[in-house]
């Protein structure tokens, strides 16, 4: 299976609602490297209006995940 940004950011509307909602999108994903982006909205501010720990713990496990994800299937054990 081909990993793009677009086929990550549907899986994940269906499968991680919270994420999609808050915000997070993945822009870009190679064998080396993947970004996230998370835009600021009214959802994921805390009352101190900065971001929500947690919106920024989804997005860090997202890039984590995926870079796993996509490299796993190189390796045949």
């Amino acid at each position: 299976m081909k990993y793009t940004p677009s086929k990550i950011n549907r899986w994940m509307l269906l499968k991680l609602p919270a994420a999609w909602l808050s915000g997070v999108r993945l822009t870009l994903i190679n064998e080396n490297k993947c970004e996230v982006k998370v835009k600021f909205k009214w959802i994921n501010q805390n009352p101190y209006r900065s971001m929500f720990w947690a919106v920024q713990g989804m997005a860090a496990e997202l890039t984590t995940g995926m870079l796993l994800t996509k490299n796993y299937s190189r390796f045949k054990y």
